[in-house]
């Protein structure tokens, strides 16, 4: 088959100018060409329009169609409202962003019109109201309409962002082609089902996680296309999130006529969700797991679909420190489908919310989004990464918080109707929003059931409410508005001196839209609270380290809370922080930039969300509490030591078991009270900082963590020196010592990455770290090394002999 689609042009008008093809024959309208199917937002650079307010007109696109044979056309995503119309006649109603549109093309050649009218003309149409407003947006026709806040809400770069508008997914022209293709992953079975449309029959080829075939078979086809086939795969072998076993994955592909149908991943897994107690904690494979990761944004928010090189490389941003799950926000988008396969294969669980978030669902829409789950399920049926199903984001706390009476909020879409489909696909483990509470009891609360927490953040609360609050597991929490690094606000706003009150910046700090601050007020709060120092008195004078004082706030309140969660007794089985990604430049929500690069907390994260980690802080009259959790398969010998600065090292060789944590006191490893936490204050603090560090039994580093004792008032000369060595594979190991213990000692190294960065230091004991070129690189690292205890920085040196 021979086909192409070609001559993309693209046109605005005003709305409801006109309403066919040919009503537009003669109306003069300037078409501009494009080069292929995008959204309008993408297509602007060039074009005699502005990107500005899309939802205020009607856009057109328009392309040939040519084909030797009949073909079907599938538009993976066309927002609404939309119509199709080929040779002049409306072929296709688009009644959801969410679902695919799929038309078949007779033979010849054919002009396609697809017609996008304005959004903000069809919401002027009067409909119901809804039992409870949004907070989200002023426009509450929204919950009418099957499409993302994106761009719309000013939490969401309503006003900034180009509104998505048009084709937003790709296009696909096939004669032959596969629909409802379903995997099973059961019993030691993989079982296939799909309906095939334009074959006689198909080849399906199923490999093991090797690559060896287990199945190559061609099968005939009925008349009604449809193909059922399964292959017995004797001891399967268990796909595992990451940290806590291998991701081993069988591949599913069929083939007609050499032309690839489908090509999906599938594995063997078992995922249940314990709410039992009160609370919400995810067991994979009859093993409990610490879920930990981010809030999705798409990469790429105008455009929404991005290359896979690039959906890669974000999530392993995220997957490389240590997270475990990602959860898809209501009110966003679905992902794309290789984002789903790539979680699969780099060990990261989804939590997928229904797309809504706040509002009160129509019972009319709520068809349509039954559609769209259903579609999402079968479309990722077999992938073990889908670990949970929600039915949208703050739709039950919503109406809560406004006092809406219990009668009133029922929604029977979320408690029953959902659940069903879920059931009738085998999906994975259903909670009916994000934020629940499973025994009744409202879902705001953070101490039962799923929960958005903003204790610490947005309520300013001080850092040990982490305690009082009694998280179960945190589907959202930690929001602050994180600053980039000094390069990157330069590259962006020109200079330092717009942070913290030029428009430019302010634009992209997070905002709730009915409040009266915004989230760097949170992080300012919280400067106060962890460097007792005025941030606004900095900013005036040093806006470089008003950044940076931002950016440990940040991840000390971060750190704080994740060591707390991680405890085996704090009860809690999970937290995710919103968010991953900034949609914007400046300081968003993410722990990446708009961009990719990573902002300082994470690499704080990466030692507390390591599968094998270490962590220390200050019990109080207990004493320092040590905690080291094993997320691996294997069990683990190893030697936890306690260094004192100045002092000698306490040692206790322990055994880990596989999937499991152990708690220690410094008096376990003294094998005496020394106070070391300067509680009982009977003298001065034996130590500045003590250290902690978890080694296997070649000696090799797994895990390091240090606690401050009693950290510097106020900079202090602190002899920061750093010494470079090569080690293989065009490595450096970088020395980094000082006189003085210091907290967050940060490496400036540009083109290299670090296995670790803004870590604690004791005064005379050196830390070793390894960086490696992120390019090809023929000369030493260049290393900066400083910390906000310090007056002085360091300049690392290439060692004596090493030159």
């Amino acid at each position: 088959m021979s086909a192409s689609l070609t001559d993309w042009t693209i046109t605005r008008t005003a709305p409801d100018a006109f309403g066919s093809p040919a009503e537009m024959a003669d109306s003069g309208a300037v078409w501009h060409p494009i080069a292929g199917p995008a959204p309008i937002g993408v297509l602007l650079d060039d074009a005699p329009w502005p990107a500005s307010s899309l939802d205020d007109h009607d856009w057109w696109y328009s392309a040939t169609v040519e084909s030797s044979t009949d073909l079907r056309l599938t538009f993976g995503g066309i927002t609404f409202p939309a119509t199709v119309f080929l040779d002049g006649a409306a072929i296709a109603d688009v009644v959801s962003m969410f679902l695919p549109v799929g038309v078949d093309v007779p033979a010849g050649s054919h002009t396609l019109h697809i017609r996008c009218p304005a959004l903000n003309q069809w919401l002027r149409k009067r409909r119901g109201r809804g039992r409870w407003r949004s907070t989200l947006v002023a426009a509450q026709g929204l919950r009418w309409a099957r499409t993302t806040l994106l761009g719309r809400a000013p939490v969401y770069g309503g006003g900034i962002l180009p509104a998505p508008v048009g084709l937003w997914r790709p296009v696909d022209a096939a004669g032959a082609y596969a629909r409802n293709v379903r995997i099973t992953c059961a019993d030691e079975q993989i079982a296939v089902s799909a309906l095939i449309h334009g074959a006689t029959a198909i080849r399906c080829v199923i490999t093991d996680p090797d690559g060896s075939e287990i199945l190559h078979t061609t099968i005939p086809l009925s008349a009604d296309g449809r193909l059922t086939t399964s292959v017995w795969v004797p001891h399967p072998r268990p796909w595992w999130p990451r940290g806590y076993g291998d991701q081993s994955l069988y591949r599913v592909t069929l083939i007609a006529d050499d032309v690839v149908l489908a090509d999906r991943v599938a594995g063997f897994r078992s995922v249940t969700a314990d709410t039992s107690d009160g609370g919400f904690t995810l067991s994979v494979n009859d093993v409990d797991v610490f879920a930990r990761g981010v809030t999705w944004t798409p990469p790429d928010p105008v455009a929404l679909t991005v290359d896979t090189e690039t959906l890669a490389a974000r999530l392993l941003s995220f997957a490389d420190a240590g997270a475990t799950m990602i959860r898809v926000v209501g009110g966003l988008t679905y992902e794309q489908p290789e984002f789903y396969r790539l979680c699969a294969e780099f060990g990261l669980l989804v939590w997928q919310d229904v797309m809504q978030a706040t509002f009160d669902p129509p019972d009319d829409v709520g068809e349509v989004m039954c559609a769209e789950l259903t579609h999402l399920l079968v479309e990722q049926s077999g992938n073990p990464a889908l670990a949970v199903i929600s039915g949208g984001s703050e739709t039950i706390q919503q109406p809560e918080m406004f006092g809406v009476d219990a009668g009133r909020r029922h929604l029977p879409l979320l408690t029953d109707r959902f659940p069903e489909i879920v059931a009738a696909q085998d999906g994975p483990p259903y909670v009916p929003a994000s934020p629940w509470s499973p025994d009744g009891t409202l879902a705001i609360r953070p101490d039962v059931g799923v929960a958005h927490w903003f204790g610490v953040g947005g309520y300013q609360r001080r850092l040990d409410d982490v305690r009082t609050a009694r998280v179960r597991f945190a589907a959202e929490s930690l929001a602050f508005a994180i600053p980039p690094s000094d390069a990157a606000v330069e590259r962006d706003f020109g200079s330092l001196a717009v942070v913290g009150h030029h428009p430019d910046w302010k634009a992209a700090v997070p905002r709730d839209r009915t409040a009266t601050w915004d989230f760097e007020d949170i992080r300012d709060h919280y400067v106060r609270e962890v460097f007792a120092v005025d941030p606004l008195a900095v900013r005036r004078v040093d806006p470089a380290r008003y950044l940076q004082l931002g950016r440990l706030a940040v991840a000390e309140a971060m750190a704080h809370c994740y060591r707390f969660w991680r405890q085996r007794d704090s009860r809690c089985a999970g937290a995710l922080i919103l968010s991953g990604i900034d949609l914007l430049p400046g300081a968003g929500w993410g722990l990446l930039t708009h961009d990719g690069e990573a902002k300082l907390p994470l690499a704080v994260l990466r030692r507390l969300w390591a599968p094998t980690s270490v962590s220390i802080v200050d019990a109080g009259l207990s004493g320092l509490r040590i905690d080291v959790h094993h997320d691996g398969p294997q069990p683990l010998s190893a030697t936890l030591s306690l260094t004192l600065a100045g002092a000698t090292d306490y040692s206790e060789s322990i055994t880990l078991q596989p999937h499991s944590s152990l708690t220690r006191y410094d008096c376990d490893l003294t094998g005496e009270f020394g106070d070391l936490s300067a509680s009982y204050r009977f003298g001065p603090p034996r130590a500045e900082a003590v250290q902690v560090t978890l080694r296997d039994d070649d000696g090799r580093l797994l895990a390091r963590d240090v606690v401050a004792i009693a950290p510097a008032p106020v900079p202090i000369r602190a002899g920061l020196t750093g010494l470079l060595r090569p080690a293989t594979d065009g490595a450096w190991i970088l020395t980094v010592s000082s006189v003085a213990s210091l907290r967050y000692v940060c490496l400036d190294v540009a083109g290299w990455s670090v296995d670790d960065d803004c870590f604690g230091l004791l005064g005379a004991v050196p830390h070793e770290v390894t960086l490696r070129p992120l390019d090809a690189a023929n000369s030493p690292p260049r290393v900066r090394i400083s910390s906000i205890d310090a007056l002085d920085t360091g300049v690392a040196q290439i060692a004596d002999g090493d030159t």
